[in-house]
């Protein structure tokens, strides 16, 4: 039997490029924004392929409840049953698909 997957995340903010632009950043939000609103997709993601996030991992989805409410209705609606490959790069074209518009 498998052992269950767990999780331990970092989310890197504002990577910036040439002349100190983030091409990343969405306008009108702040760093901090960018790094709530990434890491509880993140860990949303991870929980919904049947990882076990820590007790801290945990703690954080409570303290943005806001944030985690608006992020699910955005997750990709795939079945776990289809691997975590396959559902993390569906996540990935998502992202890309969002950025494009």
């Amino acid at each position: 039997m498998a052992e269950p997957l767990t999780s331990s995340i970092t989310v890197r903010v504002g990577a910036t490029g040439a002349g100190g632009m983030n091409r990343e950043e969405a306008p009108g939000k702040s760093p901090e924004d960018m790094y709530i609103q990434q890491k509880v997709r993140v860990l949303l993601m991870l929980k919904k392929m049947g990882s076990n996030l820590t007790p801290s991992e945990e703690a954080f989805l409570r303290n943005y409840a806001g944030v985690v409410h608006s992020q699910m209705s955005q997750l990709p609606q795939h079945n776990i049953d289809q691997g975590a490959e396959d559902v993390v790069m569906a996540f990935s074209r998502s992202e890309t698909e969002d950025r494009r518009q």
